[in-house]
């Protein structure tokens, strides 16, 4: 008899045969479920596992070829609320491409990140190599290695903030730590780096691209609700206003209808500004009160 993955007790030398302790293993986390930075330590957390303990999980964790790809922090959670976690299996043979898109989908719904956490997650992204099960390794497309360009046009950043991101992880750890909890900009983490290395300062750095909802839409699917949709335009709206301000941010949304693929398409976004605009309208002195403070840009990437 083959006893896989457990130990041997001590022989009984009563002459009894031996025994085998059973243990139930809890999975492994692959490098994807940790690809973005952690909320374990917040008071987020402690809400997830308040609401884990009170309603249970609602969505189940995603598991492939024996890993968690995705939900590490809804499995912790689990364990702590001593609540049975519940799994989404996918098929063993799914490419690595196909699991790694969709988990960084689903993350990308699920979180508001600036944009210097999503360049330090597109730059770990395009390091990442397959993990899970190595016997698969010689299935076509198993790697399937991210480049730069790739990485970065997922996460909605350029390919520079990668590159840049890339030579933060490698020069200054410590910053990029920063970075990736959301306390340092990508440019100010960038700017010490090349301080302490002893390199003149870069200028004229390109503009971080905005986050493309339709295309988070299309992959996000069923996953997509009008409460991430809401929070997505927020951020969105926040970023182009402290980069260009109230006047280029006019611009930028007047060259998008201007400039369109057609009349179809000019009246359909113009349809969804006019919308946007008459319900935020009549909101206005209630989104105002929230303005306590003006926005610290020193902050925002």
């Amino acid at each position: 008899m083959e006893v896989l993955d457990e130990d041997w007790l001590p022989v009984d030398f009563s002459g009894n045969q031996p025994k085998v302790r059973s243990e139930v293993k809890e999975p492994k986390y692959h490098e994807l479920s940790t690809v973005f930075v952690s909320f374990e330590d917040t008071q987020e957390f402690d809400w997830l596992i308040g609401s884990i303990k009170q309603y249970g999980l609602f969505e189940p964790i995603l598991m492939w070829q024996g890993w968690i790809v995705d939900g590490r922090h809804r499995h912790m959670a689990c364990l702590k609320a001593d609540v049975k976690p519940t799994y989404e299996y996918l098929s063993d043979d799914t490419p690595f491409n196909v699991v790694r898109d969709r988990v960084v989908a689903a993350n990308l719904m699920r979180r508001h990140l600036t944009t210097g956490q999503r360049a330090m997650t597109a730059a770990a992204l395009a390091t990442m190599r397959h993990g899970g099960d190595r016997k698969s390794d010689q299935r076509e497309n198993s790697t399937d290695d991210k480049s730069n360009k790739e990485a970065a046009d997922q996460l909605n950043v350029s390919d520079y903030s990668v590159k840049t991101a890339k030579a933060i992880k490698r020069d200054a750890p410590d910053l990029a730590d920063e970075v990736s909890t959301g306390n340092m900009t990508l440019n100010a983490a960038d700017k010490e780096r090349r301080k302490r290395k002893g390199l003149p300062e870069k200028t004229n750095a390109p503009k971080p691209k905005a986050v493309d909802l339709d295309e988070l839409m299309k992959i996000g699917g069923s996953n997509w609700d009008g409460n991430v949709a809401a929070g997505a335009l927020v951020s969105t709206a926040r970023d182009l206003h402290l980069q260009e301000g109230e006047n280029g941010m006019a611009r930028s949304i007047m060259h998008i209808l201007e400039n369109g693929d057609g009349k179809h398409s000019q009246s359909y976004n113009a349809a969804g500004l006019i919308a946007l605009y008459n319900a935020i309208g009549k909101h206005l002195p209630e989104i105002k009160s929230l303005l306590v403070v003006k926005p610290d840009t020193s902050k925002m990437n």
